[in-house]
């Protein structure tokens, strides 16, 4: 075999590798969406429409204090469901009063993770007749390069990752933070069009439908030197799963992550920067 040949050869073996690693690191397919600029909250019409059975709950973080382990509080169901989910947060988790950084609608309160290399977890179960939770979604609120969800499926000891997503395929997509870009800086009073509005970073809800499986555990992590703030974080179940709101990019299958992500390029990460602010 030629000298090409054997480059060749290898090439196509860390191709294989690569692929072979993918149905280890996302065992689901995850479709992400966004919604229209200056929304803040589920879309519970859109979520349950077409479904026949669909259970949504949300936690708005109205108190100071971490939010005790139990139900989520229902916003919308379709088909009688019996059941419940319920979460428990754990971690580097503060709860901040409404800020230029975040707290939707401006008034009460929001989580806020704000120490690079610690984090957070949501743990979801659920009961009755819903089976598991296919859909999260929340008010991402001065998003950076920085943040960072990991979506796991836990099974006795065994942890599935089921998704990561990080932020840079969304701030591609809308746009960077420039003119008048609707996504960015804090879309509500006092803080919308004036010069503390944090115009350079953008504020948006997105869902995250998990259309052939199920996860129960949120790891919410910061990696640059910033914070990472959010609200609003909505959990449900639908029954058939059908994805609204505007589809962030294609969703690769899972050999296609692993072939740009080990097998082509054999990296381990990106190099992440955050202009670091005061809490």
């Amino acid at each position: 075999m030629g000298f090409f040949g054997k480059k060749w050869a290898r090439f196509a073996g860390m191709v294989l590798i690569g692929a072979a690693a993918a149905s280890a690191l996302y065992a689901d397919n995850v479709v992400v969406t966004y919604e229209p600029a200056g929304i803040q909250a589920p879309n519970t019409a859109a979520l349950c429409a077409g479904a026949t059975k669909c259970w949504i709950g949300e936690q708005t973080f109205d108190t100071s204090s971490v939010p005790a382990s139990g139900a989520f509080p229902v916003v919308a169901t379709v088909g009688s469901p019996t059941g419940t989910i319920s979460g428990s947060y754990s971690g580097g988790l503060i709860i901040y009063s409404a800020d230029v950084y975040g707290g939707a609608g401006g008034t009460g309160y929001y989580p806020e993770l704000f120490a690079t290399g610690n984090g957070y977890t949501l743990a979801l179960t659920t009961s009755g007749n819903i089976p598991g939770v296919n859909y999260f979604g929340m008010w991402f609120s001065a998003l950076d390069a920085g943040n960072e969800l990991q979506f796991y499926e836990d099974v006795g000891t065994t942890d599935t990752l089921v998704y990561t997503f990080t932020p840079q395929e969304f701030q591609s997509l809308v746009g960077a933070c420039s003119g008048s870009n609707p996504f960015c800086g804090n879309p509500n009073s006092p803080f919308a069009g004036t010069d503390n509005d944090d115009a350079g970073e953008q504020f948006a809800f997105l869902n995250f439908f998990d259309t052939n499986g199920y996860f129960n555990t949120i790891a919410f992590t910061e990696g640059g030197g910033g914070g990472f703030e959010s609200d609003n974080h909505t959990v449900g179940y639908q029954n058939p799963i059908t994805p609204s709101g505007t589809v962030i990019g294609a969703t690769p299958e899972p050999g296609t992550l692993a072939l740009f992500g080990t097998g082509l390029l054999g990296l381990a990460g990106f190099v992440r920067r955050k202009i670091g602010r005061s809490a």
